[in-house]
């Protein structure tokens, strides 16, 4: 895996904690989202409070919001447009400096 941006991170996060319908454990989503206990602590503690991730008390699982999946789709369309639109980018440019020569 190649080195993530700090949304990135938050993506891993909320995938990990979503995929069981019961909700993850912290030990789970770090495991399943490549971070360290102090990474994911500060992460998750960001994602509680902004609504993004919920805790269940009794059960001492994390789950993933409607508005975190809500973030999900957005991060993973934006990822697909940017990707797009680099590509359309570098062949404009590619094809403009041959059209020039």
């Amino acid at each position: 895996m190649g080195s993530r941006d700090k949304y990135g991170i938050i993506l891993d996060i909320l995938k990990a904690a979503g995929r069981n319908t019961r909700g993850s454990s912290l030990a789970m989503v770090i495991k399943e989202a490549s971070l360290s206990t102090q990474q994911a602590k500060e992460v998750v503690i960001d994602l509680l409070e902004t609504g993004l991730l919920e805790f269940n008390n009794r059960e001492k699982t994390l789950a993933t919001t409607t508005r975190g999946w809500q973030y999900v789709s957005l991060y993973e369309n934006l990822n697909r447009y940017v990707s797009i639109h680099t590509k359309v980018g570098y062949f404009r440019a590619r094809n403009f400096s041959t059209m020039s020569s």
